[in-house]
């Protein structure tokens, strides 16, 4: 799975995940978007709704993912702090799974 491909999942996972937010809360779906942290509307509880979101589309595309792991959490910067850094992340990940 390509970069291009993981970033279209996790923005169309964002995309999904505004449906059922406020528009002052929503998410930018951009490529370069904060996920988490400053600048961002999630508090950590939006975040674990989120990653099981991301989780799901990859399921759906016959991948199985798991972001809420020791792994991830002991990352000295967050995997999640923006759409690149968790693409990077994520594409790290399923290398290693190979």
């Amino acid at each position: 799975m390509t970069a291009a491909d993981i970033e279209a999942i996790v923005v169309g996972a964002i995309r999904n995940a505004n449906l059922a937010r406020p528009p002052d809360t929503q998410l930018s779906e951009a490529p370069d978007a904060v996920v988490f942290g400053p600048g961002s509307p999630l508090d950590s509880l939006g975040l674990v709704a989120l990653m099981i979101d991301i989780e799901d589309a990859f399921a759906d595309h016959s991948v199985t993912l798991s972001l809420s792991n020791d792994h991830a959490m002991s990352q000295r910067q967050s995997p999640f702090r923006s759409v690149p850094s968790l693409v990077a992340y994520i594409h790290t990940v399923l290398a290693e799974a190979v």
